[in-house]
């Protein structure tokens, strides 16, 4: 494990050591995840599973009548079909396909998961934007509203997935991006010019969640190409053009970014690693390639469990604390802290002692409260870090169900802060590898 695993583990740990240290980090309500309320709205909080072995938990509340079981139900309906697991190294590929549906093997394997093709690249189409009037490159991997998840999805050629519970997330956690209606043809989304961001790493108003604005000219014959914020709302105030806000929240973290205008924040990228290791450790950066000619980005895709134990790969983008940002090697976007208490966010469990894996602290991969397709599913995902008492009874944990029935035998304690890892199936990352 790296010096840099390991400074990430510590800060994975703390909290099980002092639930002080949790609240050293952020401002967490006491009550938080064991508060009874009564249950009001269906679809107002990611599952979770059974905490402590004595409460059923939803989100960030004990659920009320009902509710668990309804949850799950949902969750079963939306989890059609099962991803292969590939255990032992053994590909058990049939018709020379890796995206085949393939059998789950079941047993103990000892001290030792390894999981075939644990970390792979992921290639995703970068979109150029603008901020202070010079270029910033992103991804686009989910949208609150299904048209335009489906919309954006055509534009990159890229699968983006809908996202309902980012719909959810607080405006102090929203950034502000400006999609044009009309003006100057070009490469933007709607066919004009590129969107305009009013943030980029480096930024506390930075995020990766952004509140799109449509933006349309009045008079069609004076148009200019708008390269900032400022630039827009000064036009807007002239009576120019005029903005309309939306609800639509769209999940873009910026990968390369060109400086602000006075200089203070330089231009910059995502930290870029020199190779991937098939089964090895998350390293101190999760990118590989930029290519700004080609428009694509090539990540690193780590496996891991979804809630129903099928296959999922994500990737990490940018963390909303500095220690664990620095780790992973990935940007820090403090912004995203706010979705911690809210149903904008979901549960990854990380697990730090037990079987020995690919996961980010040296254990088995984390498993997912929930993914895509599910109504509760967000690629912000609260840490939940999960401790075996007696790591020499520890066994593999491939579900929530395999959580809770262990919950007995396992210490859990939120870990303070939100990573941004947007979930991929498998079939996405075979197809849109390098």
């Amino acid at each position: 494990m790296t010096s840099k695993i390991r400074s990430l583990g510590v800060l994975l740990i703390l909290p099980l050591l002092s639930i002080s240290a949790v609240t050293a980090f952020v401002d967490i309500p006491s009550a938080n995840a064991l508060t009874k309320r009564d249950y009001t709205a269906p679809n107002d909080q990611p599952l979770t599973v059974t905490y402590g072995g004595n409460f059923v938990v939803c989100g960030d509340h004990i659920c009320g009548p009902g509710e668990h079981i309804k949850m799950q139900q949902e969750l079963s309906q939306a989890q059609t079909g099962k991803v292969s697991i590939m255990m032992g190294g053994q590909s058990m590929m049939q018709n020379k396909t890796m995206s085949q549906t393939m059998t789950m093997e079941s047993k103990d394997l000892g001290s030792v998961l390894k999981l075939s093709n644990a970390n792979l690249p992921l290639v995703i189409p970068l979109v150029k934007g603008l901020y202070d009037g010079k270029d910033v490159y992103y991804i686009t991997t989910e949208a609150s509203d299904s048209t335009i998840a489906s919309a954006l999805g055509k534009f990159t050629n890229f699968p983006v997935t809908f996202a309902p519970a980012l719909a959810k997330t607080p405006a102090s956690s929203l950034a502000n991006i400006y999609a044009f209606k009309n003006g100057i043809k070009g490469g933007g989304v709607l066919g004009f010019q590129p969107n305009v961001v009013d943030s980029i790493p480096g930024e506390m108003a930075y995020s990766p969640l952004w509140k799109i604005n449509l933006v349309e000219w009045k008079d069609a014959t004076a148009v200019t190409v708008l390269g900032s914020e400022d630039e827009i709302v000064k036009a807007a105030n002239a009576g120019k053009i005029t903005i309309t806000p939306t609800t639509i929240v769209v999940n873009c973290p910026i990968v390369q970014w060109g400086g602000n205008s006075n200089g203070t924040i330089p231009a910059g990228h995502m930290k870029i690693r020199d190779s991937i290791s098939e089964s090895g450790a998350y390293g101190s950066a999760q990118v590989l390639n930029i290519d700004t000619d080609k428009m694509q980005v090539t990540f690193v895709a780590h496996r891991g469990f979804g809630p129903d134990g099928s296959t999922i790969y994500y990737i990490a983008t940018d963390a909303s604390q500095q220690g664990p940002a620095d780790a992973l090697g990935i940007v820090l976007a403090n912004k995203t802290q706010g979705t911690i208490t809210t149903s904008a966010a979901a549960d990854l469990y990380q697990f730090s002692n037990g079987i020995t894996g690919s996961g980010p602290l040296g254990f088995q991969s984390g498993v997912g409260s929930s993914k895509q397709g599910d109504q509760y599913y967000s690629p912000m995902w609260r840490i939940q870090v999960i401790t075996w008492k007696d790591p020499s009874m520890a066994t593999v944990l491939e579900n929530t169900q395999d959580i809770t029935s262990k919950s007995s035998m396992t210490d859990m304690a939120t870990a303070g802060f939100i990573v941004n890892c947007p979930f991929f199936s498998a079939d996405t990352v075979y197809a849109h590898g390098k």
